[in-house]
């Protein structure tokens, strides 16, 4: 029976290394898009205005996700669990992760399914995918999630499509797998109690060593850059954090080949911190064209910033280590107008290259906090 339409119950997209044809499915998925770009140039002679000729480049694949955390592993992870060559990262750093490949497919199932299970009607191979963007965010009315795009040159059809055309190109269907299937009722392997889907109250902070680090900036955090509950309400009321980072990807070619055989990250890779706070005190940072820090005398230095740590810690597992070198880019305060909106302070950090995830369900085990 041919489909009227597609929707959420009757597709899945999962995630395989470049070596295999075992996709595991990615749970907790809420958005998955691709777009198809086919570069062309354009040249042009001298004794006619029509186009001489329409030289087609290599095609540009962009796929973007948004899953929820819950327990599973996050895209990011999953994505850069290997190279090109098979070998796993020997670090969860962004450099440690650098060279991440891999494929990713997706197949739509027919409509009066239950599951996304079965044989599909459709499915589409992407291949030597490389992580160009991700990012973390959580707030208070929305659900923790993971943003990450993905980019590469190659996408086959390999079920409803032509496939008898494609040279040299694997047409094989995709095994599928996943941590529990559709049909099994299993709750996510959330851990610490979470509950599956993580929202405002999942938010690790406190003393412990899994507790979130925040800077020492924003009013109510302690000195040791916690934000310490109590009894009745945290030092400071966080309203949103999000962590981003953009790596770029730079395609490298050379002569005798059309196609790549590189995509390096662009660093230096800009991580940015986004952390918004309901004020109770004003935003309390202080600026001077001289300098508040530093040596009054001679030639030494004088500024208005310190190095900060940060780090985001959440009940299903996710740690984003930021490291200890993040700098107030901006301070920013909204609201309080007579509408009787609240006023609320957003302050934004930057650092360069530092950026550490970890998650217990990483498919590279050595790497799991």
């Amino acid at each position: 029976m041919a489909n009227n339409r597609i929707f959420y119950a009757v597709q899945r997209a999962g995630i395989a290394p470049v070596s295999s044809n075992n996709y595991v499915t990615i749970r907790g998925l809420q958005t998955f898009t691709s777009t198809t770009t086919f570069n062309l140039e354009q040249v042009f002679e001298i004794g006619q205005v029509n186009v001489y000729e329409n030289i087609e480049g290599i095609p540009s694949i962009e796929i973007q996700t948004e899953k929820v955390l819950d327990g599973y592993a996050p895209v990011y992870l999953m994505a850069t669990q290997a190279d090109k060559d098979g070998a796993a990262p020997t670090a969860s750093t962004i450099i440690g992760r650098s060279q991440g490949i891999c494929k990713l497919a997706a197949a739509i199932y027919p409509e009066t399914n239950q599951y996304a299970e079965g044989t599909p009607g459709a499915e589409v191979h992407m291949s030597g995918l490389y992580v160009s963007s991700v990012g973390y965010s959580v707030s208070i009315d929305a659900n923790a999630s993971e943003a990450c795009t993905l980019v590469g040159n190659n996408k086959v059809w390999v079920i409803g499509g032509d496939t008898g055309s494609f040279v040299g190109y694997d047409t094989t269907a995709a095994t599928w797998t996943s941590p529990a299937q559709w049909s099994s009722g299993l709750n996510p392997m959330a851990i610490n109690g979470s509950g599956g889907v993580n929202r405002r109250e999942d938010v690790l902070f406190g003393t412990g060593v899994t507790s979130s680090t925040l800077p020492i900036d924003i009013p109510g955090i302690t000195a040791s850059g916690k934000n310490v509950h109590d009894g009745t309400k945290y030092g400071a009321h966080l309203q949103s954090w999000s962590i981003n980072a953009d790596l770029g990807r730079e395609e490298l070619f050379e002569l005798g080949s059309k196609a790549t055989y590189a995509r390096y990250v662009s660093f230096p890779v800009e991580v940015t911190n986004e952390i918004a706070v309901i004020s109770i005190s004003g935003d309390m940072v202080s600026a001077t064209e001289l300098g508040l820090y530093g040596s009054t005398s001679g030639c030494g230095n004088r500024y208005n910033l310190l190095d900060r740590s940060i780090k985001m810690c959440l009940c299903e597992g996710l740690v984003v280590d930021c490291g200890s070198k993040n700098k107030l880019s901006s301070v920013g305060i909204t609201g309080g107008d007579a509408g009787g909106d609240n006023v609320e302070v957003t302050y934004s950090y930057t650092n360069f290259n530092d950026m550490d995830v970890k998650h217990p369900q990483d498919p590279v085990t050595a790497l799991r906090p």
